[in-house]
């Protein structure tokens, strides 16, 4: 494999401010924090988002990616992933919460990710959750800038948008504001047929 280029480290500090500033800016500065879905579901996004560079498959689906980023946070994420996914995905699919108590109180930090109950659900503390994610990424951060080959996995993964702003038909044009898509994306695995 060889050494990450200065455009492979570009690629991805641009997805990690992507990261940083449409997800975890909006969880730390607005008042999205105090709904526990919203905030479970955008820190699902960036888990899936980062176990897209972490996973060393470039084709693992969603599942296993997601699993990859849990096993990385470590602790009681690990040890829990199957109940995770699982409110990961009747949170994402349904958008509501079927098998686990939500909460975003400072009160019972302690139990989170522990069962609870007579049901044997799991508690989740959505603010717990966040700051573990925030530890997580930064720590991710730092390996990606350690690791060379994780740094140029993760970059081969990203490929920059063609930038159409400027030229005819283009988003300069537009009379409302709006959120520009970011200047990179994943490349999408084609599936096994």
């Amino acid at each position: 494999m060889t050494n990450p280029t200065s455009e492979d480290k570009d690629k991805i500090d641009e997805y990690l401010n992507v990261i940083q500033n449409r997800i975890l800016a909006p969880l730390q500065k607005t008042e999205v924090r105090d709904y526990c879905t919203a905030t479970l579901l955008l820190l699902f996004a960036a888990i899936d988002g980062l176990g897209k560079l972490l996973h060393r498959d470039s084709k693992a689906r969603s599942n296993e990616r997601i699993r990859a980023f849990l096993d990385y946070m470590g602790g009681d994420y690990k040890s829990h992933k199957k109940e995770i996914l699982d409110l990961r995905h009747s949170s994402v699919h349904n958008a509501t919460n079927v098998a686990s108590f939500l909460s975003r109180t400072e009160m019972g930090r302690d139990q989170h990710l522990k069962k609870i109950g007579a049901a044997n659900f799991i508690y989740v503390n959505t603010r717990v959750m966040y700051e573990d994610f925030v530890s997580a990424f930064a720590r991710f951060q730092n390996d990606l800038r350690n690791d060379p080959a994780m740094m140029k996995r993760a970059a081969d993964r990203l490929e920059w948008r063609e930038d159409k702003r400027g030229e005819d038909n283009t988003f300069d044009d537009l009379s409302i504001p709006v959120t520009l898509p970011p200047p990179v994306q994943f490349i999408y695995a084609k599936q096994k047929s």
